[in-house]
C-alpha cells in the first residue's frame, strides 16, 4: 500500500512539473499575461500589453500569427496591416487625407503661409483647398481662407448657422426651465 501511496505522489509530481513546464510554448495571443517573455515564447512579434499578449506595434495579426506590417502602396485589408499610422486602407495603404506620402511615410499637409513639400506634384503637400504658389508656398485657393486651414466659404457659413441655431436653442430651453 505504501508503494501505490509512493507512486501515486510521483505520479503527481510528474504530472504537475509537466504542467508547469508544458507552457514552454508560451501564451497565445490575446490570453492574459505577466511578462513579454511569456508572450515571446509562443511568438517572438508578441509582447505583453495591458495583462494580454498581443503583437508588437510593427507588427498585426494575421492567422492567428504576427506578421510585419505592410509599406504604402501594398494591397491590405484593413488598416491596422498598414505600417504607417496615419495611412488608411483603400484597396491599398494610403495616406489619410490630412497626411501627403514621401516615400515610405505620410506627413501632415502643410498650412497656408509655410513652404510646400518637397513632393512632386507639390499641391498635394499643401492642406485640402490649398495649392504651392509661385513662390513655393502653400496658399489658400480663392474662396478659401484660413490661418491653418482652408475651409470653403460655405463650410464657414454652416458652421456659423449652426452655431446661431444652437445658441438659439438653448437660450429657449432655458426659458422653459
Amino acid at each position: 500500500m505504501a508503494n501505490m501511496y509512493t507512486l501515486a505522489l510521483l505520479i503527481l509530481a510528474l504530472v504537475s512539473v509537466f504542467f508547469q513546464f508544458s507552457n514552454c510554448a508560451g501564451i497565445p495571443l490575446g490570453e492574459s499575461c505577466s511578462t513579454n517573455k511569456s508572450c515571446n515564447d509562443n511568438n517572438t512579434n508578441s509582447e505583453c500589453f495591458g495583462s494580454k499578449c498581443i503583437c508588437k506595434s510593427s507588427f498585426y495579426l494575421k492567422d492567428n500569427d504576427c506578421v510585419s506590417k505592410i509599406d504604402l502602396g501594398t494591397a491590405c485589408k484593413d488598416k491596422t496591416q498598414c505600417k504607417d499610422g496615419n495611412a488608411i486602407c483603400n484597396v491599398s495603404c494610403t495616406c489619410s487625407e490630412a497626411f501627403y506620402r514621401v516615400t515610405t511615410t505620410c506627413n501632415a499637409r502643410i498650412s497656408p503661409g509655410k513652404a510646400c513639400g518637397n513632393i512632386t506634384p507639390k499641391n498635394d503637400s499643401c492642406v485640402v483647398n490649398a495649392y504651392c504658389n509661385k513662390t513655393n508656398f502653400c496658399e489658400c485657393r480663392s474662396g478659401n481662407n484660413g490661418p491653418n486651414s482652408c475651409n470653403s466659404a460655405m463650410t464657414l457659413a454652416v458652421v456659423e448657422i449652426s452655431t446661431i441655431i444652437l445658441c438659439f436653442m438653448m437660450a429657449y430651453f432655458e426659458v422653459l426651465k
